[in-house]
């Protein structure tokens, strides 16, 4: 039987890190060939509301373009506007650890029901008594997943031996710890993970502490009925985190599959009280009701994990596990899951498994160009790759997620952007970024204050440096270029090169330029932009656009007006226009102008053009805002153009309309000669006879120039075929290897390398609070003796002497005053 894989959207927290029976899942189902599409709170707050409920209704254009198979909430996460997923034949389903996350997702969800839930847990949920709840369920036990029991940590100094707890904090908890630790003989440290720990016992939950201190610890302390009345996690009354309104604590983190996890670790688990529940009790290592005793075991356990093992070995690698592992039985739940819903047309699948692109690019300013090459590759590599998904690395990942329906991160996001790269069978950088002044989005250095030169490409070459590391292709794709006068630049550039970066220039004089800067020949590739390879279907908004404004486009000819402000345009500029277009329209009743919007800031300048107008002649507006796909089928559908920005006479030339240009920049110059319309190129100093003229020319359009138009798009099509042949290669040459299990290790990052540093530090901000202390104590005690000098001069002003000296100092003055006044006499009248 044929393997079938899916695209799965996951919505967790991952509070746990590591020991997150979400993490594990996503984990399990990478390596099988899924894909996994990532929704945290803190990578997209913007997705979620203050009390965590997840909105599915930002992912609408998510759902219509890539056609996830399924939405998964996990970790009792609720969802609002499920509807947008199940109106696009995306099922709604759950991951859940404990009867209370399916209770709480289905309680704070609304739009659509649940079709499905997977379980992973050591008994029933029972999930068919969860009120709200009517779907197909998919049950695996817990286990350690395959990829987690082979991965190694870094910087395992950094967490000495001693015990851990998952559970929250309560009065008998933490007075049991506090024994433990003032006793001598334990020497070691205590690290908990759950919620109201005080600061000399919590640690951060999050990432991968959990598994360093698993790895670290001799034992893992879980607590029975130590406090009266609390019984077991799963079983006692819920907290806010849970959905209720209990006050029992939450041990949100204590899941039988985070115990999996710590004891695959190496680490005991360590019971200290009585009642738990039966399928717990049995997994426990050490069972002691007494504290006393169970304080002795925890002694004795620290004490033999540090004598016998050598120096740093008992910060252990995993056990060398044959299993059995989450991943075989995550699989045939969602498999059984699967094949349930297939019958009610859900979650079909691809044959193939995953394939990641990551694609480097001015993406997510809503800049126009940019977005449609974007929009470009993205449909072309799903249409040709099968399960093929691509993660944009742009500026403003929320805007590229809503309006281009493309899963998207940022440059900054460094560790983020790794694990994309450690997954991606390529990672291509599109448009024209290589150049000097201009862009300054990247980490290159960028003075904006400062006159000199300078050169934005170092980010590009972090990126191009940190793919070359994690083994994916760097493929710089259809890329425009220069000037490169800055000589850090030109080095960089280089630096590419050497990393074995291939240049897929979109013209001759791009690709002579990377020759320029010492980059191989066999590197370099002069082809053509990979928007000959974009195509317009018909939208409802162009139809709607065109009724609107009463044109008829099979009798009327529309010339598509594209203008942007230009500091170096003439004066009169918007004057020269609105005459040309005057006349033409004056001279051809068939003929209608609209001003195509590809900017929002273009929109002032052709109102202008258009209050220049007679009132015979008009200057319609054709604006779609973010949309892209109007924008490529209303230039389909125009006869000519009058442009000035590159990408829409890129646009109209693709679909053999002509054009005229008024040029600025070489990269326009470039494009007319390529599309053999460099005689309709006008500066932008022409006057209103040569945008005439010119215009005059284009509407003619006779057989002989559609038939040379034609041959040189099809020539320049071609060429975008064969560039995009040679990605399709070098993707398929690394994509095998990319598909399964994603090598990692896990990095402590935001923990000090050693004890000694740690301990160094903490000192550190002992003396730095102290001193802080000291400084605020001087100043209430100046602010005293500022209040007592004020109260003495209060004191003085209403004083018997005071007055009496104010008095004597007075008359003098005003004796003075009349003296000078008798002295220059009455004034005249």
């Amino acid at each position: 039987m044929e393997k079938t894989y899916c695209k799965i959207v996951l919505i967790a927290r991952m509070g746990a890190g590591v020991a997150t029976p979400a993490f594990c899942a996503k984990r399990a189902f990478e390596k099988q060939g899924h894909t996994v599409f990532l929704f945290m709170p803190k990578m997209w707050p913007e997705l979620f509301d203050e009390a965590g409920t997840f909105d599915a209704t930002a992912l609408s254009r998510f759902f219509e373009v890539q056609r996830p198979d399924c939405l998964m909430l996990a970790e009792g996460i609720g969802a609002c506007g499920l509807d947008a997923a199940a109106s696009r034949g995306v099922a709604v389903g759950m991951l859940v650890a404990a009867r209370s996350e399916a209770e709480a997702s289905v309680a704070k969800s609304s739009g659509a029901p649940f079709d499905f839930a997977i379980t992973i847990s050591g008994r029933s949920l029972r999930l068919e008594e969860v009120d709200g709840f009517d779907g197909v369920v998919g049950a695996c036990a817990p286990a350690v997943d395959a990829a987690y029991a082979s991965t190694p940590i870094a910087n395992l100094v950094a967490f000495g031996p001693g015990i851990m707890c998952l559970q929250d904090a309560t009065p008998a908890r933490v007075a049991f710890f506090d024994e433990l630790v003032a006793d001598g003989r334990f020497g070691g440290a205590v690290r908990c993970f759950g919620a109201g720990w005080p600061e000399r016992f919590a640690s951060d939950p999050t990432f991968t502490h959990i598994a360093y201190s698993a790895r670290s610890s001799a034992a893992c302390v879980v607590f029975g009925d130590l406090d009266k009345g609390v019984q077991d996690a799963d079983e006692k009354v819920p907290n806010d985190l849970q959905g209720g309104g209990g006050n029992a604590p939450a041990d949100a983190l204590l899941t039988d599959e985070a115990l999996v996890l710590v004891r695959a670790d190496g680490a005991k688990l360590a019971c200290v009280g009585e009642g738990l529940s039966p399928w717990r009790a049995e997994r426990m290592d050490i069972c002691e009701k007494d504290i006393t005793e169970a304080h002795e075991a925890l002694i004795a356990a620290v004490a033999d994990q540090r004598s016998s093992d050598a120096a740093f070995e008992s910060r252990r690698l995993p056990v060398d596990s044959q299993g059995p592992f989450l991943d075989g039985s995550l699989l045939a739940a969602l498999e059984s899951v699967r094949e349930q819903l297939s019958e009610r047309g859900l979650m079909a699948g691809l044959p193939a498994p995953r394939t990641i692109v990551s694609v480097l690019g001015y993406v997510g300013m809503g800049n126009f160009g940019d977005e449609y090459i974007l929009a470009t590759v993205d449909r072309r590599l799903r249409e040709l790759i099968c399960g093929c998904s691509i993660v944009a690395v742009g500026e403003n990942p929320l805007h590229t997620l809503r309006e281009r329906g493309i899963y998207s991160i940022t440059l900054q996001d460094k560790r983020v952007l790794d694990r994309v790269l450690a997954a991606s069978s390529a990672a291509l950088v599109i448009a024209g970024l290589l150049f000097d002044q201009g862009i300054r989005w990247s980490i290159g250095k960028a003075e904006l204050a400062s006159s000199m030169p300078h050169t934005d490409i170092a980010g590009i070459a972090a990126y191009v440096e940190l793919a070359y590391m994690n083994d994916a292709r760097p493929v710089l794709y259809g890329i425009g270029a220069g000037p490169l006068d800055v000589a850090d630049g030109r080095s960089l550039v280089r630096l590419m090169g050497r990393l074995g970066a291939l240049f897929l220039t979109r013209d001759e004089a791009t690709a002579e330029l990377i020759r320029s800067c010492r980059v191989r020949n066999e590197q370099v590739i002069s082809l053509a932009n990979c928007a000959f390879l974009g195509s317009a279907s018909d939208t409802s908004f162009v139809d709607e656009w065109f009724a609107s404004e009463g044109i008829d486009p099979a009798s009327r000819r529309v010339v598509a007006v594209s203008l942007r402000e230009y500091e170096n345009a003439p004066d009169d500029f918007a004057e020269r226009v609105a005459a040309a277009i005057a006349r033409v329209q004056a001279a051809h009743r068939d003929v209608v102008f609209a001003a195509c919007i590809l900017d929002s800031s273009d929109r002032a300048l052709a109102e202008r053009i258009g209050a220049l107008l007679p009132a015979q002649a008009a200057l319609r507006i054709f604006d779609a805002g973010e949309r892209i796909e109007p924008v490529a089928d209303f230039l389909s559908r125009c006869s000519a153009g009058l442009s000035m920005r590159y990408h829409a006479s890129l646009l109209l030339g693709s679909f053999c309309k002509p054009c005229v240009g008024l040029g600025y920049l070489p990269k326009v110059v470039s494009l007319y000669e390529d599309l053999g319309q460099a005689d309709t190129l006008l500066s932008m100093n022409a006057d209103t006879a040569d945008i005439i003229a010119a215009l005059e020319s284009v509407l003619a359009f006779d057989a002989q120039r559609a038939f040379a138009l034609t041959n040189r798009v099809s020539e320049l099509r071609k060429k975008s075929g064969e560039s995009e042949g040679i990605l399709l290669d070098s993707i398929a040459s690394i994509a095998p290897a990319k598909r399964g299990e994603i090598p990692e290790e896990l990095f402590l990052n935001r923990v000090a390398n050693d004890i000694a540093e740690k301990d160094r530090l903490r000192a550190q901000i002992a003396q730095e609070r102290r001193s802080v202390e000291e400084a605020r104590a001087r100043c209430t005690e100046m602010e005293r003796e500022r209040d007592a000098a004020r109260g003495e001069v209060e004191e003085y002003a209403h004083s018997y002497s005071y007055r009496v000296g104010s008095t004597l100092l007075t008359l003098p003055r005003k004796l003075r005053e009349a003296l000078s006044k008798g002295a220059k006499g009455p004034k005249e009248s």
